[in-house]
């Protein structure tokens, strides 16, 4: 909860304008844009950046695709003995094996590097890493650590992206309500 007080509320607010700003300074009028690859690219530097103090840019495409993937095979991984069609050489099973190998090449190396420089940021990340049980004063394994942080990079990047290519869309279909948008925009 530490991480979604009032005053990293407001940090974040900044780093989404920032990188909302950016965005749009890449594009040009008149160009033709994926907005949903677009959406994606946003959500998953945000994401990096306010929860982890990571920057994944370099890596937002594999990372996007990957997320994308697991997002798409959620319906295979639930199915009776997905634990044993994952063993099997199927097209899934493949996917699945390179989503998993790059998310966790990504969220392992930025688990490492905290780790080595027991850097406490004040993020998500490090109230994770030094999150103690009140039982035993044990830590979280690195696997539980990259099992949060994977729920919370999924749940914080794709739904937003996808709500965010909604409001685009939504907005083109209904012209009063773009020019409204736009007039508040203008007078902000």
């Amino acid at each position: 909860q530490p991480s979604f007080h009032r005053q990293q509320i407001a940090g974040y607010a900044e780093t989404m304008i920032r990188f909302g700003d950016l965005m749009a300074n890449d594009w040009a009028d008149g160009e033709t844009r994926d907005i949903s690859n677009e959406m994606m690219r946003l959500t998953l530097n945000i994401v990096g950046v306010t929860l982890f103090s990571a920057n994944v840019a370099d890596e937002a495409d594999e990372i996007g695709t990957a997320m994308t993937d697991l997002v798409e095979l959620f319906d295979y991984l639930l199915l009776p003995f997905s634990e044993f069609l994952e063993k099997l050489p199927l097209p899934q099973s493949r996917r699945f094996k390179k989503a998993k190998k790059k998310l966790d090449e990504v969220i392992y190396g930025i688990i490492d590097e905290r780790r080595k420089s027991g850097e406490d940021k004040g993020d998500l990340l490090s109230m994770l890493l030094n999150a103690q049980d009140e039982d035993d004063g044990g830590q979280m394994s690195d696997e539980q650590v990259r099992d949060e942080c994977m729920t919370l990079f999924l749940a914080g990047h794709e739904t937003t992206a996808n709500a965010l290519i909604w409001s685009w869309y939504l907005l083109s279909q209904h012209p009063e309500a773009e020019q409204k948008f736009h007039q508040e925009l203008d007078n902000a």
